[in-house]
């Protein structure tokens, strides 16, 4: 029974840990989800890919997105104000 609550116990801490790293990495800014969403939202479509840019002390976010009309479109998302182009 005691090793049972010992690994509940490791296994919330791990958690919460890997929980306060994301949310550091992104309190000025946006993750990618939310970068995700703001493009989806924006030109309509399926998201195909999001990945995690590291560029001159910047980070973007490079997704892909299936449109509407069919046409597959790669856009850059600042993350640190949500803009994209």
């Amino acid at each position: 029974m005691n090793i049972l609550k010992t690994l509940i116990l490791c296994l919330l801490l791990i958690t919460t840990q890997a929980n306060l790293a994301q949310a550091k990495q992104y309190q000025h800014g946006i993750g990618p989800g939310e970068a995700a969403s703001l493009v989806q939202h924006k030109l309509g479509g399926r998201i195909l890919a999001v990945e995690t840019l590291h560029r001159n002390g910047k980070t973007f976010y490079r997704i892909k997105i299936l449109t509407r009309k069919g046409v597959v479109r790669v856009v850059r998302v600042n993350a640190a104000n949500g803009r994209f182009r």
